[in-house]
């Protein structure tokens, strides 16, 4: 990184406020103590980390009150028209292999004729 003019205009700049003299502001006693200043604002500081700690220990213990006044009550999942139909599909389904079986059973326990 340059440091100076970079281009016409900041040259331009440069050659116009170089001879002019400009006074440095003389920085005075301040009026307030600095350990003063620094004990208050750490006070204010101390203050506010209260405030909000105190703060966040009611919002737990709403939360806490809230949590054990809550009722859940079981509610039946929703389901899809196509997840239901694959559940009726499936039903059916197990229906007729239970049929298939039942008729399967009985004709094993049925001697067969025999052809002659």
């Amino acid at each position: 990184m340059a440091i100076g003019a970079q281009d016409k205009l900041d040259k331009a700049l440069v050659k116009k406020y170089q001879s002019l003299k400009v006074d440095n502001a003389i920085v005075q006693n301040s009026m307030i103590d600095p350990n003063k200043l620094m004990n208050t604002l750490n006070d204010y500081a101390n203050a506010h980390m209260e405030a909000f700690r105190i703060q966040q220990a009611v919002k737990d213990v709403c939360a806490k009150a809230i949590s054990m006044n809550i009722q859940y009550t079981k509610m039946k999942s929703v389901k899809s028209k196509k997840e239901r139909l694959a559940e009726a599909a499936k039903k059916v389904v197990a229906a007729q292999m239970a049929k298939k079986n039942a008729l399967m059973e009985k004709l094993k326990k049925e001697p067969r004729p025999e052809i002659a």
